[in-house]
């Protein structure tokens, strides 16, 4: 008797263990809507696709974690949904999904409190489960009285952080680039503030950027170093790739760069600088020379396993570039190159995709479709995602055709 109390004790601690963390429905969007409704709570929506890794790793590590549990389990009906399947493609397209994992709270009538965007630690998903719990804080309820014209220091600092959690940047740089032109930008030399001249983008030589310049070692002393030297560089990267579709010459390029070399060099500085040569030739429409420069550096990578990625993606950018529209001559190299290594064992995956798109591209749906069951198939074989939005978008564009 004995023996059996013991194992029916380990059993009962067993299942606690197991049932930790965050309990999630498992009927419809609807049900838990539903259930919500009648237990005056909100939902919580965890986005998620198959093959995202951060979606992964919270349901590893933090979704069964007791203290996330304890919180959410009290507070929430929680569902998760596969947001390329079933029901899931309209919930997508109803609450604007765009990045993964995308954390929703929705209330019952199915409008949207509070967002999260990306994989979050346990202590920031209970911060956000409770600014989505209280009636003043959520990022809809902010947005409501910003567009209302509230222009509250605090109100608009607590927005810009509610944005950026919810991975809005283009609405972060708005209201950062409003907030930055309202105030003396001193106001914003701290650590706390700092975000507002980091999401704005400023102007090359403007009268922000030239503050952030001269003070470089004040903001030191306040800001983290990757964040400020951020600021310098996505100014004047903005300004010389302006200058790549502007300029009539490489030396005008080249005089520009030298120029913002004395404010900044980035890490980054030699790929910049190849990438910004790339820029001129095609704004200049010299299609051969940026094949020729294309290839240069690709064959410095042969008999290396990059070497056909880099050819692929000199392919794809002929795909996806605006400048190449119109080049049949581009789009013939393009399938030449696709063609070279999708006949090699080691380029068969990544040349047969790019064959696929090139060719969707002409309307072929013939050899598109051949060369997507190939790259489909072997892809398949080597253990690689076919379910990764890049492959079906492909797949369902041939059917269309």
């Amino acid at each position: 008797m004995k023996n059996i109390t013991t194992i029916i004790a380990a059993l009962i601690i067993s299942c606690t263990t197991f049932a930790q963390g965050i309990e999630f429905e498992h009927g419809t969007f609807q049900e838990a809507l539903d259930k919500a409704k009648k237990e005056n709570k909100l939902v919580f929506m965890d986005c998620y696709t198959t093959w995202c890794g951060p979606c992964k790793w919270m349901t590893k590590e933090i979704f069964p974690l007791k203290e996330v549990g304890d919180f959410y389990n009290e507070n929430f009906v929680s569902i998760k949904v596969d947001m390329e399947k079933g029901e899931g493609i309209a919930l997508n397209n109803t609450y604007s999904v765009n990045a993964y994992p995308t954390l929703l709270f929705i209330a019952p009538d199915g409008k949207l409190v509070h967002k999260l965007v990306g994989g979050k630690q346990a202590k920031d998903l209970i911060a956000g489960g409770e600014i989505a719990i209280d009636p003043n804080k959520g990022i809809n309820v902010i947005a409501k009285r910003y567009e209302n014209g509230e222009r509250d220091l605090d109100l608009v600092l607590n927005y810009i952080d509610l944005l950026d959690g919810a991975y809005n940047k283009e609405k972060s740089q708005e209201v950062s680039s409003g907030l930055l032109a309202s105030l003396p930008i001193d106001k914003f030399a701290n650590k706390d503030r700092f975000k507002v001249i980091a999401n704005a983008k400023i102007d090359y030589d403007s009268k922000a950027y030239k503050y952030v310049l001269k003070n470089k070692e004040s903001f030191l002393k306040e800001v983290d170093s990757a964040q400020y030297f951020n600021v310098l560089n996505l100014s004047i990267m903005s300004y010389l790739n302006n200058k790549s579709g502007t300029s009539n010459s490489l030396k005008e390029l080249q005089k520009a760069i030298d120029k913002c070399k004395k404010d900044n060099v980035s890490p980054y500085q030699e790929d910049m600088e190849k990438g910004l040569v790339y820029s001129f030739y095609l704004s200049q429409k010299n299609y051969d020379k940026w094949f020729d420069l294309k290839l240069e550096e690709a064959n410095k990578q042969k008999g290396e396993q990059r070497y056909v990625y880099t050819i692929h993606n000199i392919g794809d950018e002929v795909l996806r570039n605006p400048k190449f529209e119109g080049s049949q001559e581009s789009m013939d190299k393009a399938l030449k190159l696709g063609h070279e290594i999708a006949d090699t064992q080691d380029g068969i995956i990544m040349g047969s995709f790019l064959l696929a798109k090139l060719y969707l591209k002409n309307k072929d749906k013939g050899n598109a479709s051949k060369y997507f069951n190939t790259f489909f198939e072997v892809n398949k074989k080597s253990g690689g995602n076919n379910d990764h939005p890049s492959v079906i978008n492909v797949k369902n564009a041939i059917d269309a055709l």
